[in-house]
Formats: structure tokens, C-alpha cells, sequence
């Protein structure tokens, strides 16, 4: 079990004005109610999706076990048409399956060209575009991409980390997620940006001994929360329901990564053009990110 425990706070009716100047400088997760988030929140039942949807081919992860391991890829590559993957992801048991009845499904979409395209929910499904409303913190200079997630009851995703700004929108279904912070990288026996510890709840500790170090930062998502995840925080998160989440990322900090990428030598120095507000933690973590591609 992880050493210390602390619930993500959470936030009524807040303003671009006020997530900007006073909460996005502290680069802390945090968790959003009262968005304007458009009709998806209501409307993206499974029978919608799989209507207007349509039966467009995505190619997705399947799982015989509800927790997920990227790093020894417990999973296989599939590929299903859009609305038949929105009813198999809402079942607990299938008649039809790859491995077995009671697999597990993740849709993680992507770009037209995967080696060219970033996701966009609004390019890959336009016709869904209508029913979304992004939250509006950031410019929209500052867009990188709109992954449309679908993953199925109790899934696991790997804990791992981004480097860019995010914002979870859970649009149906209920999501616990668990945070841990850039500093405590070094408890979370990283591999790339993907934890080896799958069972955060009870993890080998005689395996993973350091794990118990790691400070967990904690919530649970219900239709219309947004949760803010600064770039470089840890996650993982365990869904509940049969969940359908829009990701969104953004060039938050993303410019500052690469202009650091170009003169790491100056990263810890005065000479570098960071801005003040960026927090330690940020900092820290940028500066392992780097070193690992040296």
C-alpha cells in the first residue's frame, strides 16, 4: 500500500480567468465541476454512439484480464467496426469475442495516418462533433489532440504519464483515478513512462519495496467531472463502468520541453527560459525526461 493518501480537490464553476492566474501555476491535479460540456454527457448512450458512430473500423486493445500491462503486453490488437465495439465494450459477457467472454475492450482512437495525424474527435467522428463543447482554459493555439476513450467495465489502464497538459472529461460512466507526482518517479519503477506496479491497491512490496514511498493523490469521476492532469504527473485509473471519456492535450508546457530538449545544459540554470510559475515538481521531472534521452 502506497505511504500517504490525498483526495484530488475539487472545483466549482471556475473561470478561464481563474484557472489560469490562479490555479493552473500551482501544477496540481485537480477536478472540475460544472463545465459546459455540450449534450454528450446525456446523449452518448450506447445506442447513439452506435448509431451515429457508425461502423467505421478502430482498431483496439483486448484483454482476457481487466488489468492491463503495457510493458509485458497482456493484450492484442483488434479491429472492430465503431458501433460494434461500443456494444461489446458495454457487456460484461459476450457472445462474440476474440479471447474470451468476458474480455476486456479499450479504445484509444487515432489519426487518419497514425505516423502523421494527431487524434481529433472532431476529424475522426464529425458527425459526434455537435454534441461536445471543449472546456475553455487554454487558447486554441495551444490544441494538440481529442482522444475519444471507451473502455469497458472494471478495466485497468497502466499507470503512466504524458508529458503535455491534460484535461479527462468523463462523459458517461464512473472512473477512480489515482495520481502520483513527478517527484515520486523515482518509487514508481518506471519503464519508459509506464509503471511496472500494476496492482496499485496491493502491490509486491517485497518486489516493488519503494512502491510504499509514493504519494497518491485520489478521485472519482461520475458524468461531467473534468480532471485536470498537469504534464509529467503519473496516473492510472480503474474504471467502474463501462466509461466513455474525451482526453484532451494541450501545448501547456509542451514549447518549454522542447526549447529544454535543445539546451539541456542550461535546464537548472538562470540562462534558462522557464517561466517562474512552472512548479519544481514540473521542473524535476522535465529534467529526468530529458536525461532518459540523452
Amino acid at each position: 500500500m502506497a505511504g500517504h493518501r490525498f483526495p484530488v480537490p475539487r472545483f466549482e464553476g471556475v473561470s478561464q480567468e481563474q484557472f489560469i492566474e490562479q490555479l493552473y501555476p500551482q501544477r496540481k491535479p485537480l477536478v472540475l465541476e460544472g463545465i459546459d460540456l455540450g449534450a454528450c454527457t446525456s446523449k452518448w448512450t450506447v445506442d447513439y454512439l452506435s448509431q451515429i458512430g457508425g461502423s467505421k473500423e478502430v482498431k483496439i486493445h483486448v484483454a482476457a484480464v481487466a488489468q492491463m500491462d503495457f510493458i509485458s503486453k497482456n493484450f492484442v490488437y483488434r479491429t472492430l467496426p465503431f458501433d460494434k465495439l461500443v456494444q461489446r465494450a458495454a457487456e460484461e459477457k459476450h457472445t462474440e469475442f476474440f479471447i474470451s467472454e468476458d474480455e476486456k475492450y479499450y479504445l484509444r482512437s487515432l489519426g487518419e495516418d497514425p505516423r502523421k495525424d494527431v487524434a481529433d474527435i472532431r476529424k475522426q467522428f464529425p458527425l459526434l462533433e455537435g454534441d461536445i463543447k471543449f472546456p475553455k482554459f487554454f487558447k486554441e493555439e495551444q490544441f494538440f489532440s481529442s482522444v475519444f476513450r471507451i473502455s469497458s467495465p472494471g478495466l485497468q489502464l497502466w499507470t503512466h504519464y504524458d508529458v503535455m497538459d491534460n484535461f479527462l472529461i468523463q462523459v458517461t460512466g464512473k472512473k477512480r483515478v489515482v495520481l502520483f507526482s513527478p517527484r515520486d518517479a523515482q518509487y514508481l519503477y518506471l519503464s519508459g513512462s509506464k509503471s511496472e506496479v500494476l496492482n496499485i491497491d496491493n502491490p509486491d512490496l517485497a518486489k516493488y519495496p519503494l512502491f510504499s514511498k509514493a504519494r497518491r493523490y485520489e478521485c472519482s469521476l461520475k458524468a461531467g467531472d473534468v480532471l485536470f492532469i498537469p504534464g509529467a504527473a503519473h496516473l492510472k485509473y480503474l474504471g467502474i463502468h463501462y466509461t466513455v471519456i474525451l482526453w484532451l492535450q494541450f501545448k501547456g508546457h509542451i514549447g518549454i520541453f522542447f526549447l529544454c530538449q535543445q539546451n539541456f545544459s542550461l535546464l537548472n540554470t538562470t540562462q534558462c527560459n522557464i517561466p517562474c510559475y512552472i512548479g519544481k515538481e514540473y521542473k524535476e521531472r522535465l529534467s529526468e525526461i530529458l536525461c532518459s534521452q540523452e
